[in-house]
């Protein structure tokens, strides 16, 4: 179900997808949505090009994007 704006009590799916890059490369984003109001969860898998380490994670949508300072511990 998509989100609706304004809904007191929602979830749903961000329709489209948003675009999440890990150390600069795209991760495909398997689930993206409201699961309590205010509260977003992103699955992603990570690109197996990455390196270990951290590496910088941002996510795009609808116009919006994360802080660039983000990263996520890679380790394969």
């Amino acid at each position: 179900m998509p989100v609706a704006s304004g809904s007191i009590d929602q979830s749903g799916t961000l329709l489209p997808s948003p675009v999440v890059k890990i150390g600069g490369a795209g991760a495909n984003v398997m689930f993206a949505g409201l699961v309590n109001p205010g509260l977003f969860q992103f699955n992603v898998v990570v690109p197996s090009n990455s390196s270990d380490g951290d590496q910088t994670i941002i996510a795009s949508y609808n116009g919006l994007t994360t802080q660039a300072t983000t990263v996520i511990a890679v380790q394969h």
